[in-house]
């Protein structure tokens, strides 16, 4: 044990050298000191491990990791770009931010001053409607979408497409939601679209069309690879769960 502690001292020492001299930020020194285990094994992987091995997967996991640790990280370093440099792709980017977090009407505020500037390509749209959804704004974002879809009729979104059904099924329009949820069952990229309008079907009392979707999204399981299971885990399991509760 003796050796083991001074062992992980060591380490501690090093990735606080580390820490200065690449100019990061001092929090990580907090870590590492006050969580010895933990904090040197998530610098290293997040910190020290990317530059070794300059690894996409790797800066995904450690931007995962980050977040985890400080979620409001990027908020404020967009917020600090856009003071510094009041541009349209800066207020985008804060506003995706804000709408990752949870501010919605901060993004809302954010992407109509865009709009104001005469700015309202499709990108812009997309996430105004996202954060009036998140704001509650379900018919706004309804127009927000049909809006998008007018100016530009060859612009494609699954997102958008997926968001267009569950703002009508918040509106309560549910012929018109289903026919769209009906829609991206055979389109769209995941199983997101196909567990809601599962839901919705049950909902509205079509128990066995629910099931058949449910059951559809099992089989998809059961055939895509690894990496596509992972990525789906929280609706294939959902889509489980309800398919249980529906042959109950």
């Amino acid at each position: 044990m003796p050796v083991l502690g001074g062992l992980v001292l060591l380490i501690q020492i090093a990735f606080a050298i580390h820490v200065v001299r690449t100019g990061r930020e001092t929090f990580w020194i907090y870590i590492i000191a006050f969580l010895p285990g933990i904090g040197c094994a998530v610098y290293f992987f997040t910190q020290v491990l990317p530059e070794m091995r300059h690894s996409r997967t790797v800066r995904s996991a450690s931007n995962r990791l980050l977040k985890a640790i400080d979620p409001e990280r990027e908020l404020r370093r967009r917020k600090d770009e856009l003071e510094i440099a009041d541009t349209v792709a800066n207020r985008v980017k804060l506003a995706a931010e804000c709408i990752e977090a949870g501010f919605h009407d901060d993004a809302i505020a954010l992407l109509q001053r865009c709009q104001q500037n005469g700015h309202d390509d499709p990108d812009i749209l997309l996430k105004l409607a996202q954060a009036q959804f998140g704001a509650g704004q379900f018919q706004s974002s309804v127009a927000t979408l049909d809006t998008l879809i007018q100016a530009n009729p060859n612009f494609r979104s699954h997102d958008g497409h997926l968001l267009y059904a569950r703002s009508l099924e918040a509106l309560g329009k549910i012929p018109q939601a289903l026919e769209e949820f009906q829609a991206l069952a055979a389109t769209y990229p995941g199983e997101e679209a196909r567990w809601h309008y599962a839901q919705l079907l049950q909902q509205s009392g079509q128990t066995g069309r629910a099931r058949q979707v449910l059951e559809d999204i099992q089989l998809r399981a059961r055939r895509a690879p690894k990496y596509y299971r992972r990525k789906e885990q929280e609706w294939i399991k959902q889509a489980e769960q309800m398919l249980k509760t529906l042959q109950t």
